[in-house]
């Protein structure tokens, strides 16, 4: 058994999450990975790839080995980020692994991420053993690549296994196998109609130490260090989780002498949103209920009015209740209990307003 070595690899992360992100940073230090670059958007992150592509000297930066992107909702998601690595003039790197990642992956969301070339998926929460499992994949077993004239990306067949011969139809005129380095083969990227099969030689597993058939697997010393991360990442959870609901309440209190309360409950949306993204990463779920239930109400432009204060105020209360209580899972009765008086007091307030 060959022991990987990352201290050479550059990896990017594409998280919107701050908390989760960070955690994945330290993840993938804690398994020996020499350089964690982060991005919390697609625009962030290409502007990051496109520097790479001019290989700037000032800078500094090395190339990307491989990255994991969230797979975010909106315009620019992570299935946008894979189309224009593959096929963007830009892209420092149309082979580059893509790792996807979402809370729930949906097998139509599958089918169109292969469909633009990701390389693999992983589900948040993302744990050690996934993670693992997926960088050991990226470096051991890369798949070829298939060139023709409607896709560009990894074989889309599933996992690629040791077969004694290939099963395809090399022998037509139309299919060609490139086992040249990567770098060739993107140079003279093709434009005519022939599907090429690209089989270059795995520098990532050579990067890492492997060598011949045999696979490169972390050590259980560096799996421990990723646990002990994990762990540390949840304890802290909630003291974090804490200073956001600080901040929500010092919003509040200068936006009750303000006129014009839009500018606040825009920073309350953005914090809102952080705690629905993280609160089930880390074991609250109870958090992302209440976070993305005052999300919903701040991002549909709230009246500068009474009611909106109220509407705030009880989803703060209830945050605060969560974590001082250190409502974990789903707070069994008590959590129930808790979301049932947040709904009620949510439509009080809300059909009051519609009748006052």
């Amino acid at each position: 058994m060959a022991k990987i070595n990352l201290r050479a690899f550059t990896v990017l992360i594409v998280d919107q999450d701050d908390a989760h992100r960070w955690m994945m940073h330290n993840l993938l230090a804690a398994l020996g990975v020499g350089e964690v670059l982060t991005a919390n958007s697609n625009d962030d992150a290409l502007t990051l790839l496109k520097r790479l592509s001019k290989k700037s000297v000032k800078e500094r930066i090395d190339s990307v080995d491989f990255m994991i992107c969230d797979l975010f909702e909106g315009p620019l998601n992570g299935i946008a980020m894979v189309r224009w690595i593959r096929m963007h003039r830009e892209s420092p790197n149309r082979f580059l692994p893509v790792i996807l990642m979402a809370k729930a992956l949906e097998p139509q969301d599958i089918a169109e991420a292969r469909g633009f070339g990701a390389t693999h998926f992983l589900l948040k929460p993302v744990t050690v053993e996934a993670l693992v499992d997926r960088v050991l994949t990226v470096v051991n077993r890369p798949r070829p690549f298939v060139y023709n004239p409607g896709y560009f990306g990894p074989d889309r067949r599933g996992n690629v296994k040791d077969v004694p011969e290939e099963r395809r139809d090399l022998g037509r005129p139309d299919v060609r196998v490139d086992r040249s380095p990567l770098t060739t083969a993107l140079e003279r990227f093709p434009n005519d109609s022939v599907i090429r099969i690209f089989r270059p030689p795995n520098h990532l597993k050579r990067k890492a130490g492997g060598d011949g058939d045999e696979h490169a697997l972390f050590t259980e010393g560096a799996v421990f260090k990723a646990h002990k991360e994990m762990e540390k990442a949840k304890c802290e959870y909630v003291g974090s989780a804490m200073d956001y609901v600080e901040s929500l309440q010092r919003i509040m209190a200068q936006a009750g002498g303000a006129a014009d309360k839009s500018e606040h409950f825009q920073r309350i949306h953005g914090l809102a949103r952080q705690l629905g993204l993280q609160g089930e990463t880390f074991g609250y779920p109870l958090i992302s209920t209440v976070g993305n239930s005052l999300m919903r109400f701040t991002g549909s432009g709230l009246p500068n009015n009474v009611a909106s204060i109220e509407l705030v105020k009880v989803h703060i209360d209830s945050l605060t209740v969560i974590l001082r209580n250190d409502m974990a899972g789903d707070g069994g009765e008590t959590g129930r209990e808790l979301v049932s008086q947040l709904q009620a007091a949510i439509r009080k307030i809300t059909q009051a307003a519609a009748t006052g």
